[in-house]
């Protein structure tokens, strides 16, 4: 199950921050469509979990929280709620 902590370190690392810095789950992001290319990237990896967002997904990619949330809604077996 992805949970909320393992979305939070995957768009920490996507939004290739600093070590040491994490990025808080309710934090305004900025999720271009590289970044939502290694968050697919990084779902499929670790937790073999295939997104197809369309380009109006992208637009509610603006938290931790949203993206977790977007997952939880369309992959309800996959995704721990909160």
């Amino acid at each position: 199950m992805i949970s909320l902590e393992d979305v939070q370190d995957m768009v920490t690392e996507c939004l290739n921050l600093d070590d040491g810095i994490t990025v808080e789950v309710d934090s305004a992001i900025t999720v271009d469509s590289f970044t939502l290319v290694w968050i697919q990237h990084l779902l499929e990896e670790k937790h073999d979990l295939e997104i197809q967002p369309q380009r109006s997904d992208l637009a509610d990619f603006t938290s931790v929280r949203a993206v977790h949330a977007y997952l939880l809604k369309n992959f309800p077996d996959n995704v721990a709620a909160e």
